[in-house]
């Protein structure tokens, strides 16, 4: 019996694994690279520095279309969805290095972020829900997740050599090539569900002693959840925490550099964000899995409001701004793993997919402008004064969708 325990989670993990390499390369190039390539872009002339921010905007536009999306997990296998993700995904970033205008532009950003849904926002985690269906989930979704961060370790200085050799337009070209013909093969060949009887039948212990294990639910249908208070108590909640939490996630760096920090010490500062990164998404898998989803909100909303204030109130130049990144790093699972961990644990399994469509809306909707709005606040108010407006947000948020979680359950006990 246990060798056959084994086998199932050597199965099980490799699959994590193939999930964390998709991360790593395809996902990475489509979501994390932009940064390097808004200088060369703007400075051509083809796309202003403001039209070219707007990509961040018009790229979560197709998350508007997640319960559309969340219709193909019923009619088509994974692996052709993960396939069809990675190559619309692929062409479409290359589509960058042929763009003229900002128009050209935004065509392409959208249709990255439709790829990308395909084979990261909710294939990930119907994916892991799987495999994973009672214990091991958040572990499982946060290693996967990880490879993002270590992607940016290799792919960020090959971007600024392919840069400086073939210019940004040969850069998108072979980067959006380099998505189909890394995560197609990997997706063929090992993206699948798992087999009837391959995954061993997860058993409360009767034993004291024992550690509980949480068990899958199945909570209300998509529709009946959909007409609860308390589901759109959780949406709004989810909504303004990325107001918040995106805000300190990419305006770390700018900020650092506004109270004094010397370019070593802003890389130094980056570097730290990436390993932070690292350990957030795995630790934060293993909260949710250990905790569910209530306490590592809470963990989340004190940390976030912690580097909202080091923000807005640190003195120039102080080492105590290092702990920006750290804290923003740290509780980055709140926009990898939280999405899409907490529908189904909050409302069950039943019409997960769906579920996690309808949230991942909130979360797309509170990212879109949340960096555009942040540094438009600042330059008009002050920092002080925007970070301040910002924890207000967040706290709203993060109360609301405390609330939420709390009816919920109370719903589903009846």
């Amino acid at each position: 019996m246990d060798q056959t325990v084994k086998a199932s989670n050597g199965k099980r993990y490799f699959i994590v694994f193939i999930c964390m390499l998709i991360q790593a390369l395809p996902y990475c190039i489509s979501q994390n690279l932009q940064s390097q390539m808004q200088t060369p872009v703007s400075e051509s002339g083809v796309v202003t520095e403001v039209g070219f921010t707007l990509l961040y905007l018009s790229g979560t536009i197709p998350a508007l279309f997640n319960p559309f999306f969340a219709k193909f997990y019923d009619k088509f296998k994974i692996k052709y969805i993960y396939v069809a993700g990675l190559i619309i995904g692929g062409l479409a970033f290359a589509s960058y290095g042929l763009a003229q205008n900002a128009i050209m532009f935004n065509a392409s950003a959208f249709c990255t972020q439709i790829g990308t849904i395909l084979f990261t926002g909710l294939s990930l985690p119907v994916m892991m829900g799987h495999w994973f269906p009672g214990e091991g989930r958040g572990t499982a979704l946060g290693i996967a997740l990880a490879g993002g961060s270590i992607g940016n370790v290799f792919l960020q200085p090959i971007t600024v050599n392919l840069l400086a050799n073939v210019g940004w337009r040969g850069t998108y070209i072979i980067l959006g090539l380099a998505m189909i013909a890394i995560g197609v093969p990997l997706a063929l060949l090992f993206i699948r569900y798992p087999k009837q009887g391959e995954l061993p039948e997860e058993k409360v212990s009767t034993e004291t002693s024992a550690k509980p294990v949480r068990q899958k639910f199945d909570g209300l249908s998509d529709k009946e959840t959909s007409k609860t208070s308390a589901f759109w108590t959780f949406w709004c909640g989810c909504a303004l925490i990325c107001f918040a939490v995106v805000a300190v996630s990419t305006q770390a760096i700018p900020v650092l550099a506004k109270k004094g920090f010397e370019a070593s010490q802003l890389g130094v500062a980056g570097s730290i964000f990436g390993v932070s990164c690292l350990i957030g998404n795995v630790a934060g898998g293993k909260l949710f899995d250990k905790l569910g989803s209530f306490v590592p909100m809470v963990l989340s909303g004190i940390a976030n409001v912690l580097a909202l204030i080091i923000m807005a109130f640190m003195p120039t130049g102080s080492f105590v701004g290092f702990l920006v990144p750290i804290l923003s790093g740290l509780t980055v699972f709140t926009i990898t793993s939280a999405p899409a961990f907490m529908p189904s644990d909050v409302f069950g399994q039943r019409d997960g997919t769906m579920k996690l469509a309808k949230v991942g809306m909130s979360f797309a909707l509170g990212s879109s402008i949340s960096a555009l709005l942040f540094t438009t606040l600042s330059n008009k108010i002050g920092l002080t004064s925007a970070c301040m407006l910002f924890i207000a947000v967040g706290v709203v948020g993060y109360i609301l969708n405390l609330m939420g979680q709390i009816q919920a359950k109370k719903l589903l006990q009846k």
